[in-house]
């Protein structure tokens, strides 16, 4: 006896008891004498796996229970085989039609009645697997669905990503490229500049011989000169205020000669500092780096801060000397930016180890935490729009760390910056 319940519907007493004693070897058999019955156990929790119901009865009849039945989501995969006295085929139409799934007539054959209900159990059992596996097929597709449409969005989200990626680099590149460029207009103004201040201290140089050597002729000249021309000639000598002019015009030329060195030095300083077509590894002072970035940026930041420089006693570095220049100036216009009224900016050089350290403090206003941790990435800044890339400190970053150095930050809110600058003494890039 398998586990199948067969639902008996008839209001024949004797039709009942022939199919009841023909099932219940083989099924579980269960007897309604109404279509109204017969409804309320197919709706039960314990519905049949098939009906096996007469045609005519009082009330409902088979097919008006056959129709409910199928119209019904709860009902509607139940199989029905309708028994029928009947004969006419319209009568086994109407039933086919109304969603029967077989017709048995009476009087029927024991066998042929087994052997329906077998192959419509049969069919009941593929068809809800069937149902089951596309059920499976379907949830299995819907997931599949829903990973392809996640490995969709992590691949746009990566795409995107590998875009706003490469539109940094290519805006760093850029701007590289610029200060690249700034470097060899400024090394070729240095050059252009160097040349005629060459020749304009050297004839500083001479006006100032020329106006001693005036200066004794003139001596020479008023102390030979008689009484009456020297008495000729005081009246002159003093409405041009010639002692004046004979004390000032050396202190003039002096001053204007000081002024011509210092913008040689200048100069020499910016082309030194500029390097231009230097891409290689050389030994290089870096003492003597930071001090031609504290003379080149003296003045311009004058109003704003005063430089210190505390210069070690450090060995020469194997690095880009144009590439640490570039960092030297990025960090002090940063500490000067910095300062809100008037500071110190302190520059301390020394060495630890294989590293030498330069040291950038200022006494500025300090970078509050929530900015600390993001100093270093590409194009963030707390600038206003227009007044700055972003970039300074993400390539000063990127530099060092190219020379296998660091950068470390130390800052506090209201107690100033500090930036030291770690570069290896044998170089690394």
């Amino acid at each position: 006896m398998n586990n199948n319940t067969i639902l008996v519907v008839d209001d024949e007493p004797l039709s009942v008891k022939i199919l009841c004693h023909l099932l219940k070897n083989d099924y579980s058999v269960v007897v309604a004498t109404s279509g109204e019955e017969a409804l309320e156990i197919a709706r039960s929790d314990a519905s049949p796996d098939l009906i096996l119901m007469d045609v005519i009865m009082p009330g409902k009849t088979g097919y008006d229970v056959c129709s409910e039945l199928k119209r019904d989501p709860q009902t509607d995969g139940i199989p029905v085989i309708l028994v029928t006295g009947l004969s006419e085929e319209s009568d086994e139409k109407r039933g086919l039609d109304l969603g029967a799934v077989d017709y048995i007539q009476k009087p029927f054959s024991p066998s042929l009645v087994r052997a329906r209900i077998r192959n419509q159990l049969e069919l009941k059992k593929y068809r809800n697997h069937l149902e089951m596996l596309v059920v499976e097929r379907t949830t299995e597709l819907q997931l599949k669905q829903q990973q392809l449409a996640e490995l969709n969005r992590e691949l746009e989200n990566r795409v995107a990503e590998e875009v706003n990626n490469s539109r940094k680099k290519d805006a760093l590149l850029i701007h590289q490229d610029k200060l690249a460029s700034v470097g060899y207009l400024a090394a070729g103004v240095a050059h252009e500049i160097n040349n005629p201040m060459g020749f304009i201290m050297s004839n500083l140089k001479t006006l100032l011989n020329f106006t001693n050597t005036l200066q004794q002729y003139m001596d020479a000249l008023h102390h030979s000169a008689s009484d009456e021309q020297r008495a000729q000639t005081a009246e002159l000598y003093a409405d041009l205020d010639v002692p004046y002019i004979r004390e000032e015009l050396p202190i003039l030329i002096a001053e204007t000669l000081e002024g011509a060195e210092r913008v040689k030095s200048i100069v020499l300083d910016l082309k030194d500092f500029a390097c231009p077509g230097k891409d290689f590894m050389d030994e290089t002072d870096l003492n003597r780096s930071v001090q031609r970035a504290a003379n080149l940026y003296q003045s311009e930041l004058s109003p704003i801060a005063q430089i210190e420089l505390h210069l070690g006693d450090i060995p020469a570095v194997e690095c880009n000397a144009q590439q640490i220049n570039l960092v030297i100036a990025n960090l002090l216009m940063n500490a000067a930016e910095a300062i809100d009224d008037h500071g110190t900016i302190t520059i301390t050089t020394h060495c630890e180890g294989d590293f030498v350290h330069i040291d950038v403090s200022d006494t500025g206003h300090g970078i509050a935490d929530d900015i600390r941790e993001h100093i270093f990435d590409p194009f963030f800044t707390t600038k206003d729009v227009g007044k700055g890339a972003g970039l300074g400190l993400s390539i000063c970053y990127g530099i060092i760390k190219k020379h296998g150095g660091d950068i470390i930050l130390d800052s506090q809110p209201g107690r100033g910056t500090t930036f030291t600058v770690k570069v290896p003494v044998n170089g690394i890039i």
